[in-house]
């Protein structure tokens, strides 16, 4: 028998348009045009989807039989149990997903979906596996910043089979849905995103938004609450060491200084520990830093006085409260004038050494090329004289052979090398 009820949860609306509506930081009910569907119940637990849907026009009155859609097209109550949007270590954001039932259910049949300004298709990602009843599983969202963590919505999306005698006609279901909003700074004012639903508590660095235990699910923003992290071992303090400036350093007064420091934690990235920093002269704090996250360093144009025992000094607190703190003596220091004014000399001397080379420089760039020089001609060698045949060498030992040209002995008759004989006359000496 057909049944006639027309119960349509806000939360629960498989909603598909674009349309701008006239309250466009809330979305007080659908869009025109916006296709709607039918149920026997509010998703809270399980719950029968009719067959017929229709689209939504402000003040249409619609009778229609319903009939009660396909066991097989009729989605279980899983539920998105918890959202970490800021890990405590950085990383992809993840998500967890709950089946508060007595049977096995295959996630396969489901998939995460963010709105965005504008359109109820964000982006979505598939569920793949069997949730084991009464059980839950981590779901990695792919990105550090898939949703913004300062506000978002998320919806748990059944996907029809659709058939002969499917639910909603067909059409996708959205069987959970979480709206949070940071309670400062908080960026859900945006339409279809932000609704009459309200909101839960954005999760802060290190903690999880989450139903309770059993997966509790009520259609109410409370049914959520911030708990620590999944997983994080116990909290110790920061660790902060003063870099800049070293203890005891001069610097120069009326100059500007930067001051660094290096900290870190046992569950958080710098990124997310808040840090606050000022400088001490007598009686007066000078603040530097004021509570920003993840900063390491800061400028300072120092007074221009003389003095000692300045202190600079950093405090670091991780999100969960622990907090440690560093600091450092420094002093600030004039040059006396002569100091300066050599200073100043040895400056100008070297300014006109530098212009001096330059223009020398340019100078030589500019000249035009000489000739290459040629080598010099190495002097001709005089022409050997030959000595006179039979001739006696100076020294008076040696003669000329007339026929090869060998020195003998001036005694000797007969050349050794060639056995020329010379004449009586050629062997006497001069």
């Amino acid at each position: 028998m057909p049944h006639r009820r027309e119960c349509i949860g806000k939360s629960n609306i498989a909603a598909r348009s674009g349309n701008a509506s006239d309250t466009p930081s809330v979305q007080e009910g659908a869009n025109l045009g916006d296709p709607l569907i039918y149920a026997s119940g509010d998703f809270t637990a399980a719950t029968r989807v009719f067959q017929e849907s229709f689209t939504w026009s402000p003040g249409s009155v619609t009778l229609r039989d319903l009939h009660l859609g396909a066991p097989s097209s009729t989605p279980q109550p899983v539920k998105i149990e918890g959202v970490v949007g800021l890990p405590a270590r950085g990383g992809n954001q993840f998500a967890f997903v709950c089946n508060p039932t007595t049977s096995p259910v295959s996630l396969a049949d489901y998939y995460l979906e963010r709105d965005a300004p504008g359109t109820y298709h964000g982006g979505t990602l598939d569920l793949t596996g069997v949730l084991a009843a009464t059980s839950s599983l981590r779901v990695d969202l792919s990105s550090p910043s898939w949703l913004t963590s300062t506000g978002d919505a998320l919806k748990l999306v059944y996907r029809n089979p659709r058939g002969g005698a499917a639910t909603a006609g067909g059409r996708d279901i959205v069987v959970d849905r979480v709206e949070f909003n940071a309670t400062r700074d908080g960026t859900l004012y945006w339409e279809p995103g932000n609704t009459i639903l309200g909101d839960a508590p954005a999760p802060g660095p290190g903690q999880i938004l989450e139903r309770d235990a059993a997966c509790t699910d009520t259609n109410d923003p409370r049914d959520f609450t911030l708990q620590i992290e999944p997983g994080l071992p116990p909290n110790g303090p920061p660790t902060v060491a003063i870099v800049v400036p070293a203890a005891g350093q001069q610097i120069p007064a009326a100059t500007a200084v930067t001051f660094t420091w290096t900290m870190s934690d046992d569950l958080f990235v710098n990124d997310y520990l808040h840090v606050w920093a000022n400088v001490t002269i007598g009686n007066e704090i000078i603040a530097l830093v004021v509570n920003q996250t993840g900063v390491t360093s800061v400028s300072w144009t120092t007074r221009d006085i003389t003095a000692t025992d300045l202190v600079f000094r950093v405090d670091v607190q991780d999100p969960f409260g622990a907090h440690a703190s560093a600091s450092q003596t420094f002093s600030l220091t004039r040059q006396s004038p002569i100091a300066l004014i050599a200073a100043i000399l040895i400056a100008v001397v070297l300014l006109v050494f530098v212009i001096f080379g330059f223009r020398r420089a340019r100078k030589h760039e500019q000249a035009p090329p000489s000739p290459p020089a040629k080598p010099p001609t190495a002097p001709a060698s005089p022409p050997s004289i030959a000595p006179p045949i039979g001739a006696v060498l100076a020294g008076g030992d040696k003669k000329i052979c007339p026929r090869c040209h060998t020195a003998v002995k001036v005694a000797d008759v007969t050349c050794f090398f060639c056995g020329f004989k010379f004449e009586e006359e050629n062997t006497t000496p001069p």
